[in-house]
């Protein structure tokens, strides 16, 4: 329940009368406190309260922290001197807010005309049961979440799922026929009743067939969905990761994130893949076993669950992996990883040279490798299975062939026994399986939740690019911004003017602003009022994420891609001729690169491995040269190059790039005097 006020004075007002010891009844409002207190009927006397009381169970009226609002929720947890709020009606939704934020506690409740203090027994019972209920409404809202978000997932594979359940459903009763048919014709073989016991065999070898032919394609559809599912995933959270607001993800270690996309994503994939389809065939054969199995003998099945516990332990077989497979498919998925990892690590160069479709098409071609890889070992895999189960089949059925001669001859008898001793097993290692199931189940939903915290990311703005035609001005008109709240601005009613086809030196103090500017021309950050502009003769545009495309940025440190010099030039135009590059790289001073074996086509390591930080750097800005932007952004780009190579750079900047307009974020005064004006942040 959010109580509002209409203004400011009654919380003074009543925090005032509270402070004196006195206590104020308010009027609820809002439906959370319900089903004890409701709008507008019920209401709560409050007191005065110390840190030490605010427990949870107590009910408090208090500021919330997100939006300020005022609440009257109930403590469910305290964390040091923060609080963790809930309406006893609102099922999963937590608020939070600091101890020194609360008004008051509540200490009568006045439900219908009638007083209920919080000490009395109804309170308490009250509230007992309350907390009951709320772990159950809390949990069956988890699951209904969970199994929600299991929905959206499986968007385009859920026919595949459903055929993949009615195959095992198919293979289920092929095997239970199979225990049928066995019947028949033992009891055929021991005269018990009428048939030819060798047509029996026939039907019986053509089940085996069919049951090898399920096991193939059950196979090779479970790895066909295990792959498709998880490509599809992860190339999901993989774009929205790339497409989030810059600093949305710093509340996230990359490790951590890096984990979820793989051991989380794995582990839905698993629960939709083989978990799921496994429980509704798994029940089904346990179902239809047990009916059976009550069929032929009333009592024995009943026996056969009572005495479960002794079969708990039961082997697992597991297919030996081929080397040569497994090998090429973890490097392909060691390959995926590194682009992740990597594009992450450096998504502000992706997000400002707009190459995010890029990088996601990347990653598609990678996955696409790992599956044929995976495909590949999957036909192997089957192949051996194959052969294996047709072992084994055969083996059984030539004993079966052999005890039905020797039923026929009056050596064995009770045909149905057979039966049974097959059905034990039909029974039991169902109920084994669901029983491992149940910790996989938990696992999901834990997953669930971490991924859907990674989707839940502030997302950027789409739409079209708005490209100016000509060197736009840059007018920063009186700007606020902070990071935080509460925290002391970085720019206060801050204005400048960055004129077309100048070159400006930004200079000041580490913590002054510098990078913060940047970020705020590039639309990372959104200043907290005034604006900044794009402006021509004929035309005027709020910088955003769509006039992106007017940036080129070079960062500082080192910010190459392992791959070829080559695959880095392109990022900053993928249309870059031959010719292009090289004139870039003569511009940027990184004629080096022609002297290397391999030339511009010269592999290079993570974070440029292999170059020093200068050449890194001087490639780097060769690629931003050849952005077809006109505003040119470095910052601390040539705080690696020596002084000589750092004056041959600026001067070919000034020679090649004419019209367009440098912003240097820079410490070097070499570089400032170069500069038609400095700005300098030193506010």
């Amino acid at each position: 329940m959010k109580k509002y006020f209409a203004n400011e004075v009654l919380f003074r007002e009543v925090a005032a009368l509270l402070k004196e010891g006195r206590q104020v009844t308010i009027p609820v409002r809002g439906q959370s406190m319900r089903p004890f207190l409701a709008d507008g009927r019920d209401s709560v006397t409050l007191a005065s309260c110390t840190p030490d009381e605010l427990t949870p169970g107590v009910v408090v009226l208090v500021r919330e922290d997100k939006n300020g609002y005022i609440v009257l929720h109930r403590i469910i947890a305290r964390q040091a001197d923060r609080l963790v709020l809930q309406g006893d009606g609102n099922a999963g939704n937590a608020e939070y807010a600091y101890v020194k934020d609360v008004l008051g506690m509540a200490v009568v409740f006045i439900r219908k005309g009638r007083s209920y203090p919080a000490s009395g027994r109804v309170w308490r019972m009250y509230s007992s049961g309350w907390r009951i209920w709320m772990k159950v409404k809390n949990a069956v809202h988890g699951v209904r979440g969970g199994l929600a978000y299991l929905k959206r997932v499986s968007c385009g594979f859920r026919k595949k799922i459903v055929g993949y359940c009615l195959l095992g459903l198919l293979s289920v009763s092929l095997s239970l026929g199979f225990i049928g048919v066995s019947k028949w014709v033992i009891d055929a073989a021991t005269g018990t009743m009428e048939g030819s016991w060798g047509v029996g065999i026939a039907l019986l070898a053509g089940l085996v067939v069919l049951q090898l032919v399920c096991d193939g394609i059950d196979n090779w559809m479970s790895v066909g969905m295990q792959v498709g599912v998880g490509n599809r995933l992860r190339h999901r959270l993989f774009a929205r990761l790339l497409q989030s607001r810059w600093n949305a993800m710093e509340q996230f270690h990359t490790g951590d994130v890096m984990n979820r996309i793989e051991k989380d994503v794995s582990s839905v994939v698993g629960m939709l893949t083989v978990s799921l389809p496994s429980f509704v065939v798994t029940g089904m054969q346990l179902l239809a076993a047990f009916v059976f199995f009550c069929f032929l003998d009333a009592r024995l099945p009943w026996v056969v669950v009572g005495v479960f516990p002794l079969f708990l332990w039961i082997g697992r077989f597991y297919l030996k992996r081929m080397y040569r497979y497994t090998s090429k498919i973890r490097k392909s998925d060691s390959r995926i990883q590194s682009i992740i990892q990597e594009s992450l690590q450096l998504r502000s160069v992706i997000k400002a040279l707009e190459q995010n479709d890029r990088y996601i098409g990347k990653l598609d071609r990678q996955q696409k490798t790992l599956q044929a890889r995976l495909m590949q070992r999957t036909r192997f895999s089957i192949l051996t299975r194959t052969c294996v189960s047709a072992a084994f089949a055969v083996g059984y059925l030539i004993a079966f062939v052999w005890g039905t001669v020797h039923l026929h001859q009056g050596l064995i008898t009770f045909g149905t026994m057979a039966a049974f001793l097959q059905l034990v097993g039909k029974v039991q290692r169902p109920i084994l399986d669901m029983a491992r199931m149940l910790p996989s189940w938990v696992e999901v939903f834990a997953s669930i939740d971490r991924l859907r915290e990674l989707e839940a990311l502030p997302q950027e703005r789409e739409a079209a690019q708005v490209l100016f035609p000509t060197t736009p001005d840059v007018v920063v008109d009186k700007i606020d911004f902070g990071y935080d709240k509460g925290e002391a601005l970085v720019f206060r009613q801050f204005s400048y003017c960055f004129h077309a086809g100048s070159r400006v030196a930004v200079m000041g103090e580490t913590g002054r602003g510098k990078t913060t500017l940047v970020r705020l021309l590039l639309a990372f950050a959104v200043p907290q009022s005034g604006n900044i502009r794009l402006c021509t003769t004929d035309w005027e545009v709020e910088v955003s994420a769509e006039t992106r495309c007017n940036f080129t940025y070079v960062p500082q440190g080192n910010t190459l891609f392992s791959g070829t010099i080559r695959d880095n030039l392109l990022m900053g135009n993928p249309e870059a001729t031959e010719e292009d590059m090289v004139c870039a790289l003569h511009t940027a001073v990184a004629g080096f690169v022609f002297d290397l074996p391999s030339g511009m086509d010269t592999l290079v390591g993570e974070q440029g491995s292999g170059l020093s930080e200068g050449q890194a750097q001087r490639i780097a800005i060769a690629r931003a040269l050849l952005r077809p932007a006109f505003i040119l952004l470095f910052d601390e780009a040539t705080s690696a190059l020596d002084a000589d190579t750092e004056l041959r750079l600026l001067e070919n900047l000034k020679e090649h790039c004419a019209g367009k307009t440098f912003i240097f974020v820079t410490h070097h005064t070499a570089v400032a005097e170069r500069c038609d004006a400095v700005l300098r942040l030193d506010f």
